[in-house]
């Protein structure tokens, strides 16, 4: 009998102990340093509502409990972010710097959509961004998925974007690029860099001003019409 007796008891113990405990962590979750304030620097083209959106789930809940992992998990998806930091401020407030990929271009699919082309060959939904209006346009299937390599030699040869009216880009993985002054350059498949490298040592050299294309496509031969 005083087994029996003993037993109950113990089940009652951990019963009420388990629930007390249940109880408590939920109160701490919620009572210790609650979250606040999230505050948010470097977003310029990502879409801010819905980033502080998702991020306020996490208010009033404690900041020690909260990890700053599930933090950038949480946003990690969003188009542009390229890099989330996060850093506590007790006792309440969060802070959030957001790193984006940059646009480079814009690009319709076969489906009519525009996309926007990013750095690191990232590909966003189509929306007007910070500087929309010095976005080329680029054509072509298959040239989202080329055009940043193309776009880091024309940065790193320092041709000017301002001269670039569109990009054509063709299935055999070669580039047209189309001037604002209607001049055509056409890039050979492969070491395109040695080709626009020439191409912008003539390119304002009075005795080549009449020429309107620019043919690179065999090697080693430049084809003036």
């Amino acid at each position: 009998m005083k087994k029996k007796k003993s037993f109950f008891l113990w089940v009652l113990l951990f019963i009420f102990l388990t629930t007390y405990n249940f109880d408590f962590t939920a109160n701490i979750e919620n009572s210790i340093f609650p979250i606040r304030e999230i505050e948010f620097t470097g977003i310029k083209n990502s879409d801010e509502n819905k980033i502080k959106k998702k991020l306020d789930e996490f208010k009033g809940k404690s900041i020690i409990l909260i990890s700053t992992k599930k933090l950038k998990e949480t946003i990690k998806d969003f188009d542009f972010i390229r890099e989330i930091k996060i850093k506590k401020i007790y006792p309440g407030k969060i802070k959030v710097e957001i790193n984006e990929f940059k646009p480079l271009a814009i690009f319709m699919n076969d489906n009519g959509k525009y996309l926007l082309l990013l750095d690191a060959g990232r590909i966003a939904k189509y929306k007007e961004v910070s500087d929309s209006d010095s976005l080329t346009p680029v054509y072509g299937k298959g040239a989202e998925k080329n055009f940043y390599i193309l776009h880091a030699s024309l940065e790193e040869l320092g041709l000017n974007k301002e001269l670039i009216k569109k990009f054509d880009y063709f299935d055999i993985n070669r580039w047209d690029i189309v001037l604002k002054d209607d001049k055509i350059i056409k890039l050979p498949v492969d070491g395109y860099e040695e080709s626009l490298k020439r191409f912008l040592s003539i390119y304002k050299k009075e005795n080549f001003s009449n020429f309107q294309v620019f043919d690179f496509r065999i090697k080693g031969q430049l084809i003036l019409k």
